[in-house]
C-alpha cells in the first residue's frame, strides 16, 4: 500500500516489503501483505474497472489535467482526487477520502514515482516469486479488498504461487482500513498475536 505519485497503478508498500524480504530474509519475522503486491498482467483489468467507475466527463477531465505541463494547487488536488476515488468500493465516500488524501498526502513525489516504476520494470517481482517463496518467514498472509479495482484474482494467483493464504475483505477497495476499519483491525490483531505467539 502507499502512493508515491498521482496514478494509483503502482502498488508500492507490499512490493517494497516483498523486495526487502528477498534481500534481508533474516530480518523478517512475519509479513502481512495488504492489497498487494500485484504482479503479472493486472493493469488491463484495473484500467477497465476504473473506467467503469468514472463518468465520461470525469475521464475527460482527468486526461485534460494529466496533459497540463504545469498545474496549479487546485488542479493538482483535482487530478489526485480523480485518480484516487476509484480505489474505493463506495464512490461517494471514495470521492471524500480521495479529496482528503489529495490535500494531505502532499507533495506528491512524481520523480520518485517514475524512478520506482522504471526500477520495477527492469526487475519485475514476478520473475523472483520462486526465490521469494523460499525466503518467506513462517507466517505470511495476503489481505485484499474484494472491490479493489485491481483484480482480486491476481492476488489469488499470487497466493497460490507463494503458498500463502489470501483473506478477502468484502465491501472494501484498495484502502480497506477506511471502508472496513473494524474488520481490518480484527485481522491485524489476529495476525500480530499469531506472529508473537499470543
Amino acid at each position: 500500500m502507499g502512493r508515491a505519485g498521482g496514478r494509483a497503478d503502482r502498488p508500492l508498500g507490499a512490493d517494497l516489503a516483498s523486495r526487502f524480504c528477498l534481500a534481508h530474509p533474516e530480518r523478517v519475522a512475519a509479513m502481512l501483505l495488504l492489497c498487494g503486491p500485484f504482479v503479472g498482467e493486472w493493469r488491463t483489468a484495473d484500467r477497465a474497472e476504473r473506467g467503469r467507475r468514472m463518468t465520461a466527463p470525469q475521464q475527460a477531465r482527468l486526461h485534460e489535467l494529466q496533459q497540463l505541463p504545469h498545474r496549479t494547487e487546485q488542479q493538482e488536488v483535482e487530478l489526485l482526487t480523480l485518480s484516487w476515488f476509484t480505489d474505493h468500493a463506495d464512490p461517494e465516500r471514495g470521492r471524500h477520502w480521495a479529496a482528503q488524501g489529495a490535500r494531505s498526502r502532499r507533495p506528491v513525489n512524481w520523480t520518485m514515482n517514475r524512478e520506482l516504476g522504471a526500477e520495477g520494470r527492469k526487475e519485475p517481482l514476478v520473475r523472483r516469486l520462486g526465490e521469494l517463496r523460499a525466503r518467506l518467514p513462517a507466517q505470511v498472509e495476503i489481505l485484499g479488498g474484494g472491490d479493489d479495482p485491481r483484480p482480486l484474482s491476481a492476488l489469488a494467483s499470487l497466493a497460490v504461487r507463494l503458498g500463502v493464504p489470501l483473506t478477502r475483505i468484502d465491501g472494501a477497495g484498495h484502502e480497506p482500513w477506511l471502508e472496513r476499519p473494524d474488520e481490518v483491525r480484527g485481522h491485524l490483531r489476529r495476525f500480530v498475536r499469531g506472529a508473537v505467539g499470543l
